[in-house]
């Protein structure tokens, strides 16, 4: 067991402009999320999520499905991996910048997934060989090659799931656009929280889609569904950035996840 790592994911929606349909950043907030991390001396491990760097291309040419022997699609697939290690590198840059030491794991190149999309061949050393270093390792939700030669998407949750399965950290965030899984509407004026939510959540509440918002890794959903599983180790949080400062430092605030 890992008691002093945290694990945290970042939304895709949270470090980019989720609605736009070209790459576009919020480099405030990765600016914010980076000078956050730069004052706090926990040992963590970093994933993302993709948002308009890989969303519209994954959905417009249907690359959670596999191949489909098409020219364009092949060529998709490449332009959203670029994407993706661009956001990558953006991240990863803001966090250098403030006197913190990172390095990327770039799951197309180190990594595999069966048709189930459950990730194989996981390479838990790189993330050891990093850490072990004092730098904060740095991954995310990437399009990656099937042991079938197919392809297939490994979401940044997935990755998260995995990573808890492996070290039982002290605590895992989700760290989102919102302070934790919102009761009601999003348009609220007052938005307000579930405190905490177990494994009767997902079957109670309906969560409402943002059409507008592509997502080809199922959304808020699928993203309960890898905390509950992550709660059976160890402490989870769903929460946003203006509560990542508490969290990362012993005071954490959003939405708990209990089994």
């Amino acid at each position: 067991m890992a008691d002093d790592l945290i694990l945290m994911k970042l939304g895709g929606s949270l470090i980019t402009d989720k609605e736009s349909q070209t790459p576009k950043c919020r480099k405030k907030n990765i600016d914010k999320i980076a000078e956050i991390i730069s004052k706090s001396n926990e040992k963590i491990v970093l994933v993302h999520g993709a948002g308009s760097f890989a969303h519209p291309l994954a959905k417009k040419y249907k690359i959670g499905n596999g191949f489909d022997g098409t020219n364009e699609q092949k060529e998709a697939i490449t332009r959203a991996r670029k994407q993706m290690r661009d956001l990558n590198q953006i991240l990863c840059e803001a966090i250098i910048k403030t006197g913190v030491s990172c390095e990327s794991i770039i799951p197309s190149l180190s990594m595999k997934i069966n048709i189930e999309n459950e990730p194989l061949d996981f390479p838990k050393y790189k993330f050891d060989e990093i850490l072990s270093a004092g730098k904060i390792p740095v991954t995310f939700g990437d399009i990656v090659d099937t042991r079938e030669k197919d392809v297939r998407i490994l979401s940044g949750d997935t990755i998260l799931l995995e990573l808890a399965k492996l070290y039982k950290p002290k605590r895992t965030f989700f760290i989102m656009d919102y302070p934790g899984v919102v009761k009601g509407s999003l348009n609220s004026e007052e938005l307000e929280i579930h405190d905490e939510i177990d494994s009767k959540f997902i079957e109670e509440v309906s969560i409402q889609s943002q059409n507008n918002r592509p997502d080809v890794t199922g959304g808020l959903l699928n993203k309960i569904r890898c905390a509950l599983e992550i709660s059976k180790n160890g402490e989870c949080w769903i929460s946003g950035l203006n509560n990542l400062s508490n969290c990362i430092n012993d005071m954490p605030k959003g939405t708990r996840v209990i089994f």
